[in-house]
This record gives structure tokens, sequence and C-alpha cells, in this order.
């Protein structure tokens, strides 16, 4: 489980990333960014994607593949899933994800 005090929780804190940072999008998942004093992380699945079952779910894959990638660089951070996203697997969603933030230069 994500530690609560890596995780961003505020709406304001979300629209500040969304509108300061820059962005990175794969198929299945936009990220963004934005430098700051300590790595936080939140995560974005719409209502859109499916009933709770699902959006639940892929949270939880999304949480546990960041969880792997700790420690990460002092970034607020946003990881918005979009629909194709639903359709992968654990694996899928670990490789596209490491694979954006390999794009946006934020790990090794």
């Amino acid at each position: 489980m994500l530690k609560r005090v890596y995780r961003l929780t505020k709406h304001g804190s979300f629209g500040f990333v969304y509108r300061k940072g820059e962005n990175k999008a794969s198929a299945a998942f936009s990220l963004f960014y934005v430098r700051s004093a300590t790595f936080r992380i939140g995560f974005s699945v719409s209502n859109k994607l499916g009933k709770a079952v699902v959006r639940n779910k892929l949270k939880r894959r999304m949480r546990a593949v960041i969880e792997d990638m700790l420690p990460l660089p002092n970034y607020q951070m946003v990881l918005v899933a979009k629909h194709k996203a639903t359709e992968l697997d654990y694996q899928a969603i670990k490789n596209d994800i490491r694979g954006l933030f390999q794009r946006a230069k934020l790990t090794g």
C-alpha cells in the first residue's frame, strides 16, 4: 500500500499540477508533473471508464506500480487513466507506466 504521506489528495493540489505542470501521455495513461519539495502522487480514474469495481481495481494496480518504483524524485504528479488502461493486465500497466516515467525523465 502506498503510504499516505506520498499521496496527493486535495482538489486544489490536483488543479495546481494540471495548471502548472508538464505532461507526457501514452495510449493508456497521462502523467502530469511539477517540481516540488517532496514526492507526492495522485491518481485519477474517470467514471466513464467503468463501474466502481473496475475503477478501484485500476487504481490499486496503479498504486502498486508506483510503490514498486519508489524512491522517485521530488515532484508532485497526477497519473490519469485513459479508457485503454481498462483493457490491460498488471504487467502491461507496469510497462506502460514505467515507459511514461522514462520518457518524462523521472527515473533512470
